[in-house]
């Protein structure tokens, strides 16, 4: 989604053997905010509300919510929430420790950091 007129610096692709994934568009420093879920995170009240809503689409795409939903706390304390992410940044995913590239910059925080200094087109 485009942020004060500024694309977001990664695009989704086929990721060969792995299905879809996100690339840098550009290099991106070790520490850059990369997303903001507060702009496109969608948090269910209540798991009853998130299958309410599953339930409603149709077979395929309520497999992909499925797939792109995650539980968080969203403050200090806080129970855990069901979110999901309604764009391109629900194709994130963290690789295994070792391998990630991203990750939220606190346990309660929306906003999503680079782990390390990613090259353009990198997954």
């Amino acid at each position: 989604a485009l942020v004060n007129n500024v694309s977001p610096p990664f695009y989704a692709k086929m990721s060969p053997g792995k299905g879809r994934g996100v690339f840098a568009s550009r290099d991106i420093n070790e520490g850059e905010i990369v997303h903001d879920g507060k702009r496109s995170a969608v948090m269910f009240p209540t798991a009853v509300a998130w299958r309410r809503f599953v339930f409603s689409l149709p077979r395929d795409m309520a497999c992909d919510i499925m797939e792109w939903t995650w539980t968080q706390s969203i403050s200090q304390g806080d129970k855990q929430r069901l979110l999901v992410d309604l764009n391109i940044a629900a194709f994130f995913n963290n690789g295994g420790k070792a391998n990630s590239n991203v990750k939220a910059r606190t346990p309660t925080s929306s906003k999503f950091i680079a782990t390390r200094h990613i090259k353009k087109d990198t997954e």
